[in-house]
């Protein structure tokens, strides 16, 4: 599904400063905003000017959103050369997948630049990569691939779980001096949320405030955390779940994490991707350095399963609502 395009004029935003948009909507916003106000921020991608971003094409002209063949290698690497020239980019790939194609020029290139010239060269890039999450395609369109990159120093990583979160970690990312990965879910696209008026700055958010349970994750996984702690709130479990969404995925807000820990007592960390990489392992080691006896409970993980995901549906093999309000009544009994 391409972004569809959403600009905003001076009058709307100063008639409503607190906006409610789509997750889709808030991506869009944060790229319409940047642009006008980053004269040196490009777009690289493919047939931008023909649908997703026909507007930004029209108001900017070829030489701010450019189309690139297909070739997503060249397309970062382009990144990464107007970076060295002072320039900030947003790179658009199809899916979150087709990062493994261009996974040299993201780690060696982009990543590196930064600290292979000892700093003086910048790289704010941000690489789009969405999730074409229950929509047929299987291992070849819905596999997140975050983890493929998790332990490449220099590189963000960014996974919001809300529209707020969408919106406020795509300003942040381009003011980094590294690139950034942004992970966005389509299948959380049209959830809607509140724009807050100023940055949490790369900080992990408590959506649900709670003192029983704290529930970790980004993406999909926060939007899955937050429904369980509602629905957990219908039937006597009021206040009891708190969720953190932690948006940066990388660097991790470690202080906001082991302060809801400590609140609560008790732990559970969500990731689609399976068990065996990603946040949720890292997130599970930092809770170590909590005091002895701070935990009533051991931690527990709900991961994706360690399989492709099949064609035919997906959901079966990812965190459910169901799932995840079961194993949390289970830690709070």
């Amino acid at each position: 599904m391409p972004l569809t395009p959403y600009l905003f004029n001076a009058k709307e935003e100063k008639d409503q400063p607190m906006l409610t948009l789509s997750y889709r909507d808030a991506v869009a916003k944060a790229l319409q905003d940047s642009m006008r106000e980053e004269p040196r921020l490009i777009i690289i991608g493919q047939n931008l000017a023909g649908h997703a971003l026909k507007q930004l094409a029209e108001t900017y002209g070829e030489n701010r959103v450019r189309d690139c063949s297909i070739s997503e290698s060249a397309m970062v690497g382009m990144a990464v050369g107007a970076a060295m020239k002072g320039w900030k980019a947003v790179v658009m790939i199809a899916y979150a997948d087709i990062a493994s194609v261009c996974h040299m020029a993201i780690v060696q290139s982009a990543a590196k630049l930064h600290y292979l010239t000892n700093g003086r060269l910048n790289c704010p890039v941000i690489i789009r990569l969405p999730i074409a999450r229950f929509r047929g395609h299987g291992p070849e369109g819905n596999e997140v691939g975050a983890s493929w990159f998790y332990n490449v120093p220099d590189l963000n990583i960014t996974m919001p779980g809300s529209a707020n979160e969408a919106y406020w970690s795509f300003r942040e990312a381009l003011e980094r001096p590294t690139p950034t990965l942004f992970f966005e879910d389509r299948s959380i696209h049209t959830r809607s949320g509140e724009i807050t008026e100023n940055s949490p700055g790369g900080k992990a958010q408590i959506t649900r405030s709670g003192d029983r349970l704290t529930i970790i994750a980004a993406g999909r996984a926060a939007a899955v955390a937050e429904d369980a702690a509602d629905e957990m709130a219908k039937h006597g479990g009021r206040q009891a779940v708190e969720v953190v969404s932690l948006g940066f995925i990388k660097p991790l807000d470690k202080d906001t994490i082991l302060k809801s820990a400590s609140k609560t007592g008790r732990v559970l960390i969500i990731q689609d991707e399976p068990p065996c990489s990603g946040y949720a392992p890292y997130v599970r080691c930092l809770l170590d350095q909590l005091p002895a006896g701070k935990l009533t409970t051991a931690p527990r993980i709900i991961a994706g399963a360690d399989q492709f995901l099949p064609y035919w549906d997906e959901r079966p093999f990812l965190p459910s609502l169901e799932g995840v309000v079961a194993v949390a009544g289970e830690m709070m009994r």
